[in-house]
């Protein structure tokens, strides 16, 4: 549990003060030594950037409006999600998880359920979202608490419609815990957004959004998918 109370705080660290009441929330019940292990995970290395200062292929993928469509479409995979953390408000209408997004190497075979039990499957995003549970069809929450399909996929499938505001882009070094959760090269440079996803009918905020991307961009591990079990 330690280990991921210290990865809320350093997500919570990277984006905005929206997530502030919860990393408080998820600390109310730990030890003080927990606690301090978590606050002194909190990174300051990290830096804003414009949207033109991405390299390729970030600067296509970080600029999407859900992020799930576009590792989709780049990976010409299905990704699932495996969450983390997760934690409902007392009064049930927020929902906040912190989760890794995944897909097979094995293009043909495509099965990210199958390559996650055999720990075959590469993390190709790190995310932590607050959702708006009052805002949303109950088709979205009963996917996002039952199943592992990834939220924006959800959202489309249910034909919700999106914009996205409070865009903000950075860069942070892969330190030890990104790594042990999304196998980033340490002291590598990585790339992430936040974000908050509204109704595009009545601006109602559906979602404020954290994402990093670890770095496995690269289409090399392609070339040498295992084989179909």
């Amino acid at each position: 549990m330690k280990n991921k109370f210290i990865i809320i705080c350093t997500l919570l660290s990277i984006f905005n003060t929206a997530f502030t009441k919860n990393c408080a929330v998820a600390l109310s019940s730990q030890s003080p030594q927990e606690k301090a292990s978590c606050l002194s995970s909190i990174r300051k290395d990290r830096s804003e950037l414009t949207s033109d200062k991405l390299p390729i292929p970030y600067d296509y993928l970080l600029t999407q409006p859900l992020m799930t469509k576009g590792i989709e479409n780049y990976y010409q995979r299905t990704p699932i999600i495996k969450t983390i953390y997760a934690m409902k408000s007392s009064d049930n209408k927020l929902y906040s998880r912190a989760i890794t997004m995944l897909i097979d190497p094995n293009k043909t075979r495509n099965f990210p359920e199958l390559a996650r039990k055999k720990k075959e499957a590469i993390v190709v995003e790190l995310a932590f979202i607050t959702m708006n549970f009052k805002e949303l069809p109950e088709t979205v929450t009963t996917g996002v608490l039952k199943t592992n399909t990834p939220f924006g996929t959800l959202l489309s499938k249910s034909n919700v419609k999106i914009l996205t505001t409070n865009r903000t882009y950075f860069s942070t070094k892969c330190y030890k815990k990104l790594s042990s959760l999304t196998r980033c090269k340490l002291n590598s440079l990585i790339y992430g957004r936040t974000n908050t996803i509204v109704r595009s009918d009545n601006s109602k905020w559906l979602a404020h959004v954290v994402e990093i991307l670890p770095g496995f961009l690269s289409h090399t591990f392609l070339k040498k998918p295992n084989k179909i079990a």
